[in-house]
């Protein structure tokens, strides 16, 4: 009775002392009949709902799984569905852009740093202000423009590249290439004293996100490999 409340354990005392009073009274038989009723009332309503509820549990089951394993996943890195976990991105800086892959869902979210909309997420932005942005960085900053490129690219695909040729505009001219440890560390998303080992399966983990091949972008697919190559001394 230990694991019961006390409440509850005066609900069962309370009924195996009115069990007692009908079986001393002679009234436990009258009962019995009145019991199989109810049982048999309950019996052949569920007959009749089973077979309406048992093909919406099997259809809602396996989101409720993914949704439960979800939810374990997120609290063992010590979250909540929808937190972002820091040890989970990749962060690329320019001079007015600040943007980041999100290892868990492929997403590719930016921060515009300064100059027009400074302060603002890109993906607040429509497609025409964008390309404005872009326009902008192609005068000032080549490196903001590849950089945003990528990011339009990835959200909307067709219709920026539509528009991009119509316009005749691309990635404009090339800019520093060159890395250090710390910039290349934080685009693969590993902290200082990253072994080789850590470094490789970080630049497989991202590859697969964001690789030409899968819809990805060449120009986020080329630093990830910079910053690779730089950080195993290739």
């Amino acid at each position: 009775m230990a694991r019961y409340s006390a409440t509850q354990q005066s609900l069962i005392a309370l009924g195996i002392l009115l069990l007692l009073l009908l079986m001393f009274t002679g009234r436990l038989g009258f009962m019995v009949p009145l019991l199989g009723a109810v049982l048999a009332a309950l019996f052949s309503i569920l007959a009749r709902v089973m077979p309406l509820v048992i093909p919406l549990v099997l259809q809602y089951l396996p989101h409720w799984q993914r949704y439960q394993q979800q939810r374990t996943r997120y609290q063992d890195l010590g979250g909540s569905p929808g937190s972002s976990q820091s040890g989970n991105t990749s962060t690329v800086q320019s001079a007015y852009l600040r943007m980041q892959l999100h290892h868990d869902t492929g997403e590719l979210s930016g921060e515009i740093l300064q100059g027009p909309q400074q302060g603002r997420q890109l993906r607040d932005l429509d497609l025409a202000s964008l390309a404005n942005l872009y326009q902008t960085y192609t005068q000032k900053d080549p490196e903001s423009a590849r950089l945003l490129a990528a990011y339009i690219e990835r959200v909307h695909g067709d219709r920026w590249r539509e528009a991009e040729q119509e316009q005749g505009h691309r990635s404009g001219p090339a800019g520093k290439s060159g890395l250090d440890q710390a910039e290349a560390l934080e685009i693969l998303g590993l902290e200082p004293g990253a072994t080789r080992k850590d470094i490789i399966a970080a630049h497989r983990r991202l590859m697969q996100k964001v690789h030409p091949d899968r819809g990805g972008s060449d120009y986020l697919a080329a630093k990830i490999n910079q910053a690779k190559d730089l950080l195993l001394g290739d």
